[in-house]
């Protein structure tokens, strides 16, 4: 004999009811702070020896820090020596005239004195001797001032590149990137080795042109950072929309109190795509799907699951909204 033993079980559900909430569609994206002032350092010339950085990567400058040192005695040597062959030009330039003087009054004496009867043809050529007197000091002028202007305008550049052996900042600001081996080397002519930023005036660069449209001047834009000494919640502003293009500006309204952001950090910014406020709505858990219908389970007078098909509208985030099929307060099966 076998004896059965009936035994029924209930089934367990969880029951979800529908209400009106707000329903949120939103993007995370990514954003990019970075910085709206730099300075790029570069050599004025190149195959001269750097003889000192006086910096490293990460330390703060201000303007007129001295960055980096390149030889400069040979050029020193050279500005002293033209400068001497100027100095001695004009000194030379400033004795013509009482030369010139003499030697007029010389060839006066000459013709007056050492003439017996004076002829036509004497004045004549004494009139040639004086005009070719003058020549000669005309032309020893304009070689003297063809030197020094020469020699002035080279004594400019060798003072230009002197000036440039000795690097600064021009501003306020952080080495962000500074290029390894550089003391020692041989420099090479516009060649960037080393940059700052100034992290305080910098602002969060997004490159989502496909987003843009969503965003309004004006409308505060969250944003948030994570592992960083940076992290925190911010609120940010659109930047210049005018000039958005495959990339996109945003400057901060508000922000945690922290020690600043560091140029590269990068936060999650959120953008609303579309919403609807309080709409019926059940979470997105609780719908499904059959050849792309919406349904859900509820459950019928017996405690049974049957299958009642909706209309939904708006799918947010974590809630759907629901436009025909349920009413508020309804309670469905999850």
């Amino acid at each position: 004999m076998v004896v059965l033993d009936h035994s029924s079980e209930e089934p367990s559900y969880r029951l979800i009811p529908v209400t009106r909430e707000d329903i949120v569609l939103s993007k995370a994206l990514t954003a990019t702070w970075v910085q709206s002032s730099e300075q790029t350092v570069t050599f004025p010339a190149g195959g001269r020896r750097i003889t000192k950085v006086h910096v490293h990567q990460g330390d703060t400058v201000k303007p007129g820090d001295v960055l980096i040192e390149l030889k400069s005695d040979s050029l020193e040597e050279q500005i002293d020596e033209l400068q001497y062959r100027i100095d001695k030009n004009r000194l030379q330039l400033s004795y013509l005239d009482q030369a010139q003087a003499a030697d007029e009054e010389t060839a006066y004496n000459n013709f007056v004195y050492n003439t017996k009867e004076i002829e036509d043809s004497d004045v004549a050529q004494y009139e040639r001797d004086k005009a070719v007197l003058a020549q000669n000091y005309r032309y020893k002028r304009e070689d003297l001032n063809d030197e020094i202007e020469f020699d002035t305008k080279k004594i400019a550049k060798l003072r230009a590149e002197l000036s440039g052996s000795t690097i600064r900042s021009t501003m306020n600001g952080m080495v962000y990137s500074l290029k390894e081996g550089l003391e020692g080397s041989t420099s090479r002519k516009d060649e960037v080795v080393m940059t700052i930023v100034d992290g305080s005036t910098g602002y969060f660069e997004m490159k989502e042109p496909d987003y843009a449209s969503y965003f309004r001047e004006g409308e505060p834009v969250p944003l948030s950072i994570v592992y960083s000494s940076a992290s925190g919640e911010y609120e940010l502003l659109p930047h210049n929309m005018s000039s958005w293009g495959e990339t996109q500006q945003f400057t901060i309204l508000s922000a945690p109190d922290n020690e600043g952001i560091d140029v590269g950090t990068s936060g999650t910014l959120t953008v609303t795509l579309d919403r609807r406020d309080s709409v019926l709505s059940l979470p997105t858990g609780a719908i499904y799907r059959a050849d792309g219908k919406p349904y859900v389970y509820i459950l019928d007078e017996q405690g049974f699951r049957q299958i009642n098909w909706i209309e939904t509208g708006l799918e947010g985030n974590d809630r759907v909204e629901i436009l025909s099929g349920l009413s508020e307060g309804d309670q469905v099966v999850r």
